[in-house]
Order: structure tokens, then sequence, then C-alpha cells
């Protein structure tokens, strides 16, 4: 019994990882084969130390919450704000269904991740430099563009980090590697929740400074990343995502189930959208924060947000093994309850008391960790065999475009209120929830 333990331990920290990570699986190809890997001592240590810097510098400047006060500090307009996680997201997408085939075909892909991260890391001291430069719209255009290059530069890194590991940890390790690299940056991440908190209302050069602190941590994880050592080989098995996914599109009209899924996807991203206008309330609503003790400060937003991921793992994973469609329609149901209520709470004239959208933060993370972990349980179950390159491509594909879409929808809706774009994405997740009722329950066949 015990020679099953270690494969068991890493599929559980694995999970926990998927979990705790904001990453897309946008990549399409077929699996590195095993007698590729070869393992070399300290590469377990260099790999971890690499994804703690990398789960870190993206925890410190998010896009749901650290990003949207950043703007307001450089007096940014609100409609700017609603691009910052479509942007974030179709902008590290697209590229890795482009690049993906590319990348597979270089021997050594180490290099591939150090591009990335050091483009990323000299975004952020740009974005550094053009929040204290410049203000207003002209601020926050160049720093949603640095924001896209980033999310370019963060595909290339996505690629090649899933493959070098691929490369350079055996099978049954792999998991507690990812794992434990994705629990350190938690904890480390809670810290830097709780300083925030302590910090209060930051002045405009303490977003600056969180700029290149998180341009260090990317540096950081780069001295370990170059020391890890990668032996050539495994450049079969790239699929051009791009190409294929637009020779796989014919799958949304004949494979009912799919497009279904698509349509409810789509629906269900609204959970992610509408954060940053939260967040946006929890800065403005009632006339500043300095009296509520930072329980509604942005460090108490990182906080409530990370301890949703956390505290909703186990519990979304162990349900969508029972039933993945039934996970969609729970966490949005939560997300879009949590929206009309506070949408009628504060339209009537209510009051926002300390805590009060930390625990909405809260709430809402804790519903979107479940959103993804059922549409990404969902299309695996629902793909077979090789087939489930095809549904990763057109569904990659069509979402990252649909978010640039989504950007649009709520640059517009934000011309009204914030309150408005809360209530218009919490009915559409409504939508979403009434149409996954029609998806096949792919666990129970």
């Amino acid at each position: 019994m015990s020679g099953h333990n270690p494969p068991s331990s890493g599929k559980r920290q694995s999970l926990l990882a998927g979990l705790l990570s904001n990453d897309e699986d946008a990549r399409v190809c077929k699996d590195i084969p095993d007698d590729a890997c070869r393992q070399v001592a300290g590469n377990r240590r260099r790999l971890i130390l690499a994804q703690l810097a990398t789960a870190l510098a993206e925890l410190m400047i998010n896009a749901k919450t650290v990003l949207p006060w950043l703007f307001q500090a450089v007096g940014a307009p609100v409609w700017l704000i609603g691009w910052l996680v479509p942007i974030r997201e179709s902008g590290s997408m697209l590229p890795q269904l482009m690049l993906g085939a590319r990348v597979r075909q270089m021997p050594l892909r180490k290099g591939a991740w150090l591009w990335g991260a050091g483009l990323q890391a000299a975004c952020l001291v740009l974005m550094a430099v053009a929040a204290l430069l410049s203000s207003g719209w002209l601020a926050g255009v160049l720093l949603l563009l640095l924001l896209a290059l980033m999310s370019l530069s963060r595909g290339l890194c996505s690629i090649a980090a899933k493959d070098v590991l691929g490369k350079t940890i055996p099978k049954n390790e792999r998991g507690g590697v990812t794992g434990t690299g994705a629990s350190l940056a938690g904890g480390v991440g809670l810290v830097f929740g709780l300083l925030l908190t302590l910090a209060g209302e930051l002045p405009l050069w303490g977003y600056v400074l969180i700029l290149l602190a998180a341009a260090l941590v990317w540096a950081l994880g780069m001295l370990c990343y170059r020391q890890i050592r990668e032996y050539p080989g495994a450049t079969e098995g790239g699929v051009n995502g791009w190409r294929h996914a637009i020779n796989s599109l014919r799958l949304v009209r004949d494979d009912a189930a799919f497009g279904r899924f698509l349509l409810v996807r789509t629906l269900l991203m609204s959970t992610a959208l509408v954060t940053p206008y939260y967040v946006l309330l929890a800065r403005d609503y009632n006339g500043g924060l300095q009296s509520l003790g930072g329980l509604q400060s942005l460090g108490g937003l990182v906080l409530a947000q990370g301890l949703a991921q956390f505290a909703s793992s186990w519990v979304w994973g162990r349900l969508a093994d029972v039933s993945s469609r039934r996970v969609m329609q729970l966490a949005g149901m939560i997300a879009a309850g949590l929206g009309l209520a506070v949408w009628l709470h504060l339209s009537l004239g209510g009051t926002a008391p300390a805590g009060y959208f930390a625990g909405v933060v809260f709430i809402l993370s804790l519903a979107h960790a479940g959103v993804r972990v059922g549409r990404k349980t969902f299309l695996v179950d629902l793909a077979g065999g090789d087939r489930r390159t095809d549904y990763v491509a057109v569904s990659n594909t069509l979402m990252g475009l649909l978010l640039l879409a989504a950007g649009a929808l709520s640059m517009l809706l934000a011309l009204l209120s914030g309150l408005a774009v809360i209530l218009v994405f919490s009915l559409l997740t409504i939508l979403g929830v009434w149409l996954a009722q029609g998806l096949p329950d792919v666990q129970a066949h």
C-alpha cells in the first residue's frame, strides 16, 4: 500500500497548486514522453524557488485587486479599469496558442522562460516610471499597454515552465514540486497582505514600490531558473494552437455539448471580470477608508482573496469529481446572488461598514474558484483521448477573443456606474447557470 502514496500525494498537491494558481491551461501540445525526463540533483529546489517567485510576483500586481487601486492612484478613468482583467487573461492565452509549437521545437526551453520573465520584470519597472511621470488617461493607457506586453511575456513563461518541469522532474514528483511552490507563495502572499493591511492607505509612491518589488522578485526567480540543468530533447508533440483551433472550429457546430459549454463558460467568466469593480467600490464608497481600521483596505482585500482560494480548494475539487456541472452552477449562483445583494443594498442607500467589501471579495473569490475548477474538470472529462487538444485549442481561442469583447462591454457599463457593471454581470452569470442545466453530467458517464 505504501507504494501508492507518492503518486497520490503528488495528485493532491497538483490539485492544490492548480486551485491556488490563476494560470489558464492555454497551452496546446501533447505530453512529454517519460523517457525524455532526466532528473538532475538540485533541479527540484530551483524549480520550487522559481515557481514561488512567479506566483508571488503575480499576486503583488494582481489585476483584480492591486492594479485597480494603482489606476485610481494615478487618476486613470474608471472605464479603463474594465480592461485590466480581459487584457491580463487574453494577453497570456492567445500567445500560447500561437507560440506553443515554436517553443516546443526548442531542445532547451528554459531560455524561453528567462526571456519571458525578463520582459515582465522590465515592464514592471516601466510601469513604475509611467506611474510617477504621468497621470490621468495617459497614465492609464501606458499602464494598460505595459500590462498587455507583460501578459504576452507571461504566456511565453507558461509554455516553457510546463515543459521544463516535464523534462527535468519525474512524473510522480511533478505535483509535489508545483504544489510546494504554490503553497509557499500562498504563505508569503498572506504576509504581503498583512503588511498592506498594517500600512493602510498607500500614497502613489507606495504602489511604485510594490511594482519595483515585484520586478525584483522576478529577477530573483530568474537567478534560480538560470541554474536549472536541462538536457536537450523532447521536441516532438508541438501543435500550432491557433491553426489547430481554426481547423477544429467545426466542433462548436458538430458537438452540441461542447458548444453549450463554451456559451456557459463565456457567461460565467463574469465572476472574474466583475472583481475590480468591487475593489473600486471598496476604495471610494462612503468617502475613503481611513476610519475602517484596514479591514477594507487593499491589504484586507488581498487577504480575503487569498484565503478564499485556499479555503475552497479541497471542497470544490471533491465536488467537481462528483459533478463538475453542479459545481459551475453552485459557484455561479453564489457569485450572482452576491452581486444582486450588493447592488440592491447600495442602490437603496445602504452603508458599507468595516470589513464589508473584504467579506464581499472573499465570497466572490470563493465562487470564482469554484467556477474555474468546475469548468476545467468538465472540459477534461468531456473530451476523450486526443480530442482534448481540439477542445482546448478551440475553447481558449474563442475565450481569448471574447474576453476582449467583454472588456469593451464593461467599459461601456462603467460609464454609467460600478454598480451597473455588477448588476449586468450578475444577470449574465444567472443566464450561464440556467444554460448549464442543459449540459451533460460527464462524471456520471
